[in-house]
């Protein structure tokens, strides 16, 4: 697929998060926010918590400098120089954007947290952002090399289940609103479509846009 595609497409889920800010900030709860936030935290099984608990641990900050403190030397190891370079910058990436978010469209909505204290942004969620971006990157590698299905087979479930439930366990936990959680999860999948063919882009030719 053509760069300029993946590009284009990534117009459409930026601009539903566009719609979906300007929503927000002229109805901060919104009756379709409170209903679906009733419904998940009303949710119960057996473990459910606990699943929750981890899956949250899992994507968050501090395990996110566990793997670049593991997996980045691991790399180097192995003689990946290429695939340590892309590992770093989509992990800075990351950071970057969730930062940027949090004093751009944080600050620009100002809605507290559905059980968190007042003045802390909650709009959008920077952990759904930053897990989606980083394990819905790692999910597209064994696709783009062709792996084996039953080496790529497990490690996507496990990949594409933590970003399918990051966004419902930050709701559950009462970190976030719905909308908070659409907006990362529409801003990650515009990122991603961003990041994809430059990553092939480095990979056939050692350069993005032109910079080696």
């Amino acid at each position: 697929t053509p760069p300029g595609i993946w590009y284009l497409l990534a117009v459409v889920p930026t601009a539903l998060a566009a719609l979906l800010t300007a929503a927000i900030i002229e109805t901060p709860f919104p009756s379709q926010d409170l209903a679906a936030l009733e419904w998940i935290t009303g949710w119960e099984a057996p473990g459910l918590s606990g699943f929750f608990i981890l899956v949250g641990w899992l994507t968050g900050f501090n395990a996110g400098l566990i793997y670049g403190a593991v997996g980045l030397p691991a790399l180097l190891l192995v003689r990946q120089q290429k695939t340590a370079v892309v590992f770093a910058v989509v992990g800075a990436v990351v950071a970057a954007a969730s930062f940027l978010g949090d004093f751009t469209l944080g600050e620009l909505v100002a809605r507290a947290k559905p059980f968190g204290a007042d003045g802390v942004s909650s709009y959008p969620s920077g952990h759904v952002f930053g897990g989606t971006v980083f394990f819905g990157f790692l999910a597209l590698l064994p696709f783009h090399h062709r792996l084996q299905p039953k080496f790529s087979a497990p490690v996507v479930f496990v990949l594409g289940l933590l970003v399918v439930t990051v966004g419902p366990s930050r709701i559950y936990e009462g970190d976030h609103w719905p909308s908070d959680v659409g907006a990362a999860y529409l801003l990650a999948a515009a990122l991603l479509m961003v990041l994809v063919p430059m990553y092939r882009r480095f990979l056939q030719t050692g350069s993005v846009l032109g910079f080696t």
